[in-house]
């Protein structure tokens, strides 16, 4: 595994990282090339992709290190879908915005947990603040609706925003980046999906926008597991962008014996 001591400070190291191992050199340019620009991509195979994908980010995004990328492309996806005027398409991608503002939010109560924890280091768990924070506590993000949710996430972002002078930086920015990335897919799950007149050149930009995103995507799980080529399974599904082989025709049967 990675070993602290050979690497500096805040250097991305992590524990439980496997060691290099021989590989082939290849043109490092290749690396900032974005697979996903490919024309032979159609537009249903890039929504299924990202759909699928954005299911798998959720679904393994349990240090929250993912959220910020989640949104981004919850956001990118909601602009190409509003460009996609098929009915079959437009149904798909209200289930994909729904589905990902489910798991999104079933991550808040653990995210806002990490925050209350920024809190009690710094006011201790009896401080009246941790009240002005959290007035009902962790559960209301278990129980309020869907539309409350941003109006209890603004009263903690407030509280550590008045306080941050006393709190650890990344606290405030814990709730900032929560209470931002809420808002984001929440407004794409509630966006109007009637038909809309959207020129060639929005389209294009829209989906090269879509494509970008899967991009830094890629690059964001390289860096959560460099060396282990065998993880990006869990998040990205190759096969949906490519076109299924088309089945082998049988052999013509021989000739009869005269």
């Amino acid at each position: 595994m990675a070993r602290f001591g050979f690497a500096f400070f805040d250097s991305g190291v992590r524990f439980d990282q496997p060691d290099a191992h021989p590989t082939s050199m290849r043109t490092l340019a290749s690396f900032l090339e974005n697979p996903f620009d490919d024309d032979g991509i159609s537009m249903a195979e890039l929504i299924a992709f990202t759909t699928d994908h954005l299911q798998r980010m959720s679904a393994n995004n349990a240090g929250g290190e993912l959220s910020t990328r989640i949104a981004a492309t919850t956001s990118s996806l909601a602009v190409v879908e509003d460009c996609v005027t098929d009915d079959q398409g437009r149904l798909g991608v209200r289930m994909a915005r729904k589905q990902a503002k489910d798991d999104f939010r079933e991550q808040i109560p653990t995210e806002v947990k990490r925050i209350e924890a920024g809190f009690i280091a710094a006011f201790g768990a009896d401080s009246p603040i941790l009240l002005e924070a959290l007035p009902q506590g962790r559960t209301i993000f278990q129980t309020c609706r869907d539309d409350q949710v941003e109006v209890h996430l603004q009263t903690l972002l407030d509280a550590a925003t008045t306080h941050q002078a006393d709190l650890a930086p990344a606290t405030l920015t814990q709730a900032t980046t929560l209470k931002n990335n809420w808002v984001t897919i929440y407004q794409a799950s509630e966006a109007s999906t009637g038909a809309k007149t959207v020129t060639q050149e929005g389209k294009r930009l829209a989906r090269e926008n879509l494509q970008l995103m899967l991009f830094l995507n890629l690059l964001k799980l390289a860096e959560m597991f460099p060396r282990q080529p065998e993880k990006l399974s869990l998040y990205m599904q190759q096969h949906l962008l490519e076109n299924p082989s088309a089945p082998e025709e049988p052999e013509p049967p021989a000739p009869p014996t005269p």
